[in-house]
Formats: structure tokens, C-alpha cells, sequence
């Protein structure tokens, strides 16, 4: 099993790589989103002032040398300012599934991770300042020097839960007075810091790290402060969607990072070698001298001074400092609640909040607390067709995002394929339905909600009966027009479509009744009126046409109409006639006595156009039809077909006039 397993690992590696080759793109971390994860790097921390000054007695230095008499005076005070800068850094991440934001009013889950940044950490601090010297013997005192101090160097990862203590020890270079040309004191620095994780609070927001929320464009932020109390450790809560797609805001603020800090900062004195030594023989020379017998005093008595005691800068770690400054009430206020009342006691316990200020790393007081902000963007579309489409025009859409941090790359699908990468996109859509999506992606990696739009595309066709049509002259006949909504198109919102004709001939005109319909389907009728038209054949073309700009167009087809002139028209009527005679209905002789009189009229109209010779000869073919029909010869429809209708005979004679 080992190695089928094997093997089957080797092959989809050796497949990944050839396609990679082949320049074939793998999937991309938000090919199908997921979970989306926002991190950001933050750094919490602050720089600021402490002025210290200490006078042990330099306008009347005390004895510091006492044998029998006091042998030797001196004093010394600083005055200067001590500065700490704390740099936690740390990388806080939000997750969320974007899926979520897509349904209103509906639950969405987040977590916020809290990661201390590996080695993004320094404390440093540093004392800058005079000190000065005022002992006997010493010409030019009081006597002022220059003595600055500072921490050393370091780089770590701010401590959480079980990590170990972090220790930053301080260093300076050694001062010295020389008074008269001897050694007599030196001064140098000695100092260690001891940062170590905070435990959890009494109640959230005082250990580990802590931070206190607000959202916008969601409802349910959580009330008490989040806490992290382990490196990567998440907190969840969950936020209500809008009612329709918005910008999210989540801010973290104000952010703390608690630790327990322990410590001493402190200048140290000693005496010199040579001070001693020189003390040691001026006690020898004074006991010569008061003594009721002759012996060194200091081989009698111990004649070593003690070193003065060391200037305290701080003790006890940063608490001090932050109370000094007022930190722990300024804190204590930007956290607010029951957490931010006991931020005080807190502090005053050892463990002391590193904010993050605004801008990062200010120098306090007073403080601005910073906050950390995630966007995540929401994305519209505009553009969209304001009805359904006629099948062949384009549709242009855009995705409008707004929030998050731009630029943005822009993700589109039709009908769940991916379509385009571009913030505006043209097509020409199907019959039917055609669902447009996009997401929008921010620089910093936040994806939106998915905004659809759905196009509805329709398409009909126009069509006249007969497609070829005979008219007189002078006259009148109709087409049948259908109007039809074409199989796949949507069946509703559909817009009216009116109806004309174009290519008529000079001296003719159309109407329709009704002239206009629902696109889901209606008839109406093309009536042609002639006044004189020259006889011939004309295409005529019926259209069609949807009438809103952009979204509609036209449809059309080609209709035939043929102009006939009376004696043409006459003709037809003869051939009517012989139907009736080959079907049994007329006689030779009934039907020899109409076309006779069909062919004289036609004669006469050959050869007078203009003049009504032809009426008598019409008017006479009138009367023995209607003979035949009270003789029972003809049906009222057999001679209809004969005298009515747009090329009966009747109309005929309307047409030449008679």
C-alpha cells in the first residue's frame, strides 16, 4: 500500500510539472474561494520620556570619609532624561468566507488570529544627562561631566503564554573624575530588563494580548475584549450580514500586548584605587597628628571607604514608568469597561500594557491608541439592461467595488464559467437566460461578495400571408401578419412590438389593424390601397420592430406584391370560370357565354385604355351571374368567387371606373 501510494504521489507531481511546462496555469488560491484570510503586520509598542534628577549634596557636600575627624567631603547629582522605546511586533490575520456575505441578514462567521512576529520585537532604552561632581581638594568643582546610557542591542519575539522570559541587559562606557590629577570616583551604568508572558486576566482584555472591536457595515460586533492568550491562538465571533451588499469594516482597537516586566536601571559608583589609597595615607597623616601615641591610624583602624550608594534610575520593571507617565490611566481609558477600571491594578501588579498608538510607535503622553482596520470590498454591477434583449445586441456590464484597499483584480463568470478579468465586460448573449457574476479582490487579498445579474434574451419573427399577393391597379387587398416569439425566449416582461411595411410602389399605401402587439405573440392585417399604381411586380418588406434603444431592434421579411391591371385581372377570372365548367358546375355553353363576355371586355381595354367601353360588357357578365345563381346554376359563394373579393369582377369595374 506504501508504495502504491508512492507512486501515485510521484505521478501527480510529474503531471503538475509537465502541465506547468506546458504553460497550462494551476488553480489559484481563490479559484473556488473558500475561506479568505487577511493578515496584517502591526507594530504595538511606544517611545517615551522619563526625566530623572538626583542630588546627594553638591551645594554642601557630606562627609563621605570620617576618621575620628571627617577627612574627606564630597557629593554628586544627575540630571538628565531616560528614554524607552518598545517595539512589539505581531501579524493579525482575519478569516472569513466570502460565500457568506452573499445572503442577507445572515450569519458570518470571523476569526482574528494573533501571531507575535518572529524576532519583530526590540525594547531599547537610554539614558542621556550630566553629572555632576563637587568633592574636596577638587579645584573646579562642582564639576559637570556628560554620562549618557543605553540598553543593548536586541531582537526577539514578543513573549506569550509559555515562552520563555526575554532579558535585555543595558550597558555604558565608565566615567571617571580625576581631581588634581588623581582618580577619585567612576560612574557607570548597570541595568537588565526582564520582559515575560502575561497569564490571562480576571476578566478579557487583561493578558496576553487584547483588543477591543468595531464593525461597520455589519451588525453583532462582540462587546467584551478579544484575548489571545498563545502565539496563534484565534478568536471567533459572528457578525450579521447587511440587508443588501455593503463594505466591511472590522477594527481592532485599542490593541495591548501585556507582559510581565522586571528589572533595574541604576548608576553605580566607585571609588578609585588610587582614591583609597590616598585616603588610607591622609588618615595616617591626621592620626600622627591627634593621637596620644605615634602609630599609623590606618594600620590601627580600616581606612577603606565605602562606595557611595548607586543612583536608582527604575526598579522593578516598566510599571513604574508607565505610572510616572500616567500610562496605566491613559490605557486604562481607550480600553474602557470593566477590563479598562482594572488596567490600573494591573500594572501596579507587574504587568504592563504595550499599545499600539497612532501613528505606530509615538512618543507618549499623551496617547492616541491606533487601531488595526481590515476592509473587505463590496462589489455592484451597473449596466444592467433595463428589459429583456433582443437576441444580437450587446450587453456592457461593470463591476463597481467600493471599500477594501485598491486596486482591485476582478474575477467574472457567465453562467459559472470564468469569462472575464477586466472591470467592464461586453457580450453578445444567447437566447434565453445568461447569468453574469463578479468578485472583486483588493490589494491586500480581501474577496467580496458575489454580485449576479442575470440577462434575459428573447427573439421573434414577422410574417405575412400570402407572401405573394395580387392587387389591382386601383384597388385593395390585405396580407395575414403573424407576429411569433421564437422557441427559448423568456415569456415575460416582453415589449411591444409595432409593425411597417416599407417598398411600396407610388400611388399605394398600407395599414395595419392592430398596428402594434405583446412580442409574446399577435396577427394583425396589412391592408394595401392602390390609386393608379403602375402594374408590376414589387417586394415589399415587412418589419418588425422593438423600439427601445439599445435593447431593441428589428425583424423582417420580404413580401411579394403584384399589381395587375383590370384586363390582366379579368383573365384570372377566367380561369375561375373554367374551373367551374371542368368541375361539372357550368356547361360548355354557360361557361362559352361568360368567357365571351370576359373577352370582348378584355378586347376593349386592350384597345381603349382609359375609356369604359369594356362596363357593358362587364355589366352584362354581372347580370348572367346572378342569373345562374337564381337559377340555381351558381352557389352565392361560386359567384362570389367570380364578381367579389379584391380581383372579382366587381372590383374590376370599381377600378376602371364604369
Amino acid at each position: 500500500m506504501k508504495l502504491r501510494t508512492s507512486a501515485r504521489m510521484c505521478f501527480a507531481v510529474l503531471v503538475t510539472s509537465v502541465l506547468m511546462s506546458l504553460g497550462f496555469p494551476l488553480a489559484p488560491a481563490h479559484a473556488h474561494p473558500g475561506t479568505v484570510t487577511i493578515t496584517k503586520h502591526s507594530d504595538l509598542g511606544f517611545t517615551t520620556k522619563i526625566p530623572v534628577s538626583i542630588d546627594t549634596g553638591i551645594g554642601s557636600p557630606p562627609c563621605l570619609v570620617n576618621i575620628v575627624i571627617c577627612a574627606f567631603h564630597g557629593a554628586i547629582a544627575y540630571s538628565g532624561t531616560l528614554t524607552a522605546g518598545v517595539t512589539l511586533g505581531t501579524d493579525v490575520a482575519l478569516t472569513y468566507d466570502p460565500a457568506d456575505l452573499n445572503t442577507p441578514n445572515a450569519p458570518l462567521p470571523v476569526s482574528i488570529t494573533y501571531t507575535p512576529t518572529p524576532g519583530g520585537s526590540t525594547v531599547t532604552y537610554s539614558l542621556k544627562g550630566d553629572m555632576t561632581f563637587n568633592f574636596d581638594g577638587c579645584s573646579g568643582c562642582p564639576e559637570t561631566r556628560s554620562f549618557d546610557a543605553s540598553s543593548a542591542p536586541n531582537s526577539f519575539t514578543a513573549p506569550m503564554d509559555s515562552d520563555s522570559p526575554i532579558t535585555i541587559p543595558g550597558s555604558s562606557s565608565g566615567l571617571t573624575l580625576n581631581v588634581a590629577g588623581l582618580d577619585v570616583i567612576t560612574a557607570k551604568l548597570a541595568s537588565s530588563l526582564t520582559l515575560a508572558p502575561a497569564p490571562p486576566g480576571l476578566v478579557p482584555g487583561l493578558g496576553g494580548a487584547a483588543a477591543l472591536v468595531q464593525v461597520t457595515g455589519a451588525s453583532g460586533a462582540p462587546v467584551l475584549p478579544l484575548e489571545w492568550d498563545s502565539s496563534g491562538a484565534a478568536q471567533s465571533f459572528t457578525l450579521t450580514t447587511p440587508a443588501s451588499p455593503q463594505p466591511l469594516g472590522i477594527s481592532l482597537g485599542p490593541v495591548v500586548h501585556w507582559v510581565a516586566t522586571s528589572g533595574h536601571a541604576q548608576i553605580d559608583l566607585h571609588w578609585t584605587d588610587d582614591f583609597q589609597n590616598a585616603v588610607e595615607i591622609a588618615g595616617d597623616i591626621a592620626g600622627d597628628c591627634i593621637l596620644p601615641f605615634c602609630v599609623p591610624v590606618c594600620t590601627a583602624f580600616d581606612c577603606s571607604v565605602d562606595d557611595p550608594s548607586p543612583i536608582t534610575i527604575f526598579d522593578g520593571g516598566l510599571g513604574p514608568v508607565y505610572q510616572d507617565a500616567g500610562l496605566d490611566t491613559l490605557i486604562g481609558n481607550a480600553i474602557g469597561g470593566t477590563a479598562g477600571s482594572l488596567v490600573a491594578g494591573r500594572v501596579a501588579g507587574g504587568f504592563v500594557p504595550v499599545p499600539l498608538t497612532s501613528p505606530p510607535l509615538a512618543s507618549i503622553p499623551p496617547i492616541t491608541t491606533g487601531t488595526i482596520d481590515f476592509g473587505v470590498p463590496s462589489v455592484s454591477i451597473s449596466g444592467q439592461p433595463t428589459g429583456v434583449v433582443l437576441l444580437g445586441d450587446p450587453v456592457n456590464l461593470t463591476a463597481d467595488p467600493s471599500g477594501g484597499t485598491g486596486p482591485y483584480t476582478y474575477t467574472w463568470t457567465k453562467d459559472g464559467a470564468p469569462f472575464a478579468t477586466t472591470k467592464s465586460i461586453a457580450d453578445t448573449p444567447a437566447l434565453g437566460d445568461t447569468t453574469y457574476a463578479v468578485t472583486v479582490t483588493d490589494s491586500l487579498g480581501a474577496v467580496s461578495n458575489t454580485a449576479t445579474t442575470t440577462v434575459k434574451v428573447y427573439d421573434f419573427t414577422v410574417a405575412g400571408s400570402p407572401t405573394s399577393l395580387q392587387i389591382l391597379t386601383t384597388g385593395s387587398n390585405s396580407y395575414a401578419i403573424t407576429e411569433a416569439l421564437v422557441a427559448g425566449s423568456p415569456t415575460s416582461g416582453l415589449p411591444t412590438i409595432s409593425l411597417s411595411v416599407s417598398g411600396l410602389p407610388s400611388g399605394a399605401s398600407a395599414s395595419f389593424a392592430p398596428p402594434s402587439g405583446n412580442a409574446g405573440g399577435f396577427t394583425s392585417t396589412l391592408t394595401i390601397t392602390t390609386a393608379g399604381v403602375p402594374p408590376g411586380d414589387y417586394t415589399l418588406t415587412l418589419i418588425g420592430t422593438d423600439g427601445r434603444p439599445l435593447i431593441g431592434g428589428t425583424r423582417s421579411t420580404n413580401l411579394d406584391l403584384v399589381v395587375l391591371t383590370p384586363a390582366q385581372a379579368i383573365a384570372l377570372v377566367i380561369t375561375t370560370i373554367e374551373g367551374l365548367e371542368g368541375s361539372g358546375v357550368l356547361n360548355q355553353g354557360q361557361a362559352n357565354s361568360l368567357i365571351v363576355k370576359l373577352q370582348h371586355a378584355i378586347d376593349k381595354l386592350n384597345s381603349m385604355p382609359g375609356k369604359p367601353p369594356a362596363c357593358n360588357q362587364l355589366q352584362a357578365f354581372v347580370n348572367e351571374v346572378h342569373a345562374y345563381v337564381n337559377g340555381g346554376k351558381l352557389t352565392p359563394a361560386q359567384a362570389d368567387s367570380l364578381l367579389g373579393g379584391p380581383l372579382g369582377i366587381l372590383a374590376i369595374m370599381a377600378a376602371i371606373p364604369c
